[in-house]
């Protein structure tokens, strides 16, 4: 006889994850909140940016149109981004590490994640300046500061709908859509940073600015929750 199969398991597939909850419907609904805002308030500015990393006509522009990073659709923009990253680590560490999560509790956990995401962003933005100054970049700052916004930014916006889709369907393997979607993302941030200033880049400061900046911080994050 083969074992019976939870009726939940034949109805989301063989990688589900919780069902929403109230916090996670309330995260949600802040978020679309958000969007909605960004949407009606700073259309312009929100389509520069989001196809800024895509096209350098559109990176151009989004620059004449004046330093979008002093800017309230800035604030408004990085609150979404680091509040919808913040959101898709919650669901993994719901789906890989419980645990973790049951330890805080749901919100708890959230607001744990979004704290050290919103840290993390701090200090890259406190590195690239020191970088760019130690190096003799300082012309350079700006224009990371500016990519590391349209990247999140992007990210963050593609990601939204898969964390809706994934969140009510049950199913965590619609996350895995969003991973190539990634990769091509970062993969044009990169790009896009080494073209800042060619001639004045040393390839080995920059690799080994660029992987203990935005690769070595999640790696560790990663092995930490995973140890718990």
């Amino acid at each position: 006889m083969f074992p019976k199969t939870p009726y939940s398991e034949l109805l989301y597939g063989m990688d589900p994850i919780g069902r929403p909850n109230n916090w996670s419907v309330i995260v949600l609904c802040a978020l679309l909140l958000l969007f909605t805002l960004l949407l009606t308030s700073f259309r312009n500015k929100l389509y520069l940016t989001l196809r800024a990393l895509y096209s350098q006509r559109f990176y151009t522009q989004l620059l004449r149109e004046g330093k979008i990073m002093h800017e309230r659709v800035a604030i408004f923009t990085l609150l979404f981004d680091l509040m919808t990253l913040s959101f898709g680590a919650l669901v993994c560490m719901e789906r890989f590490t419980p645990k973790v999560v049951e330890a805080f509790s749901y919100i708890g956990m959230y607001g744990i994640t979004l704290a050290v995401m919103t840290v993390l962003f701090l200090l890259k933005m406190l590195v690239n300046h020191i970088y760019t100054h130690l190096f003799d970049h300082p012309k350079e700052y700006n224009a990371l500061y500016l990519y590391k916004f349209i990247f999140l930014t992007n990210v963050s916006f593609i990601l939204f709908p898969f964390l809706i889709a994934a969140q009510f369907s049950g199913q965590f393997a619609v996350l895995y859509a969003y991973i190539p979607v990634f990769l091509v993302d970062f993969g044009l941030y990169l790009y896009k940073l080494l073209k800042i200033n060619p001639q004045k880049i040393n390839l080995f400061h920059f690799f080994v600015y660029f992987c203990t900046l935005e690769i070595l911080p999640y790696i560790l994050l990663g092995k930490l929750v995973s140890m718990y």
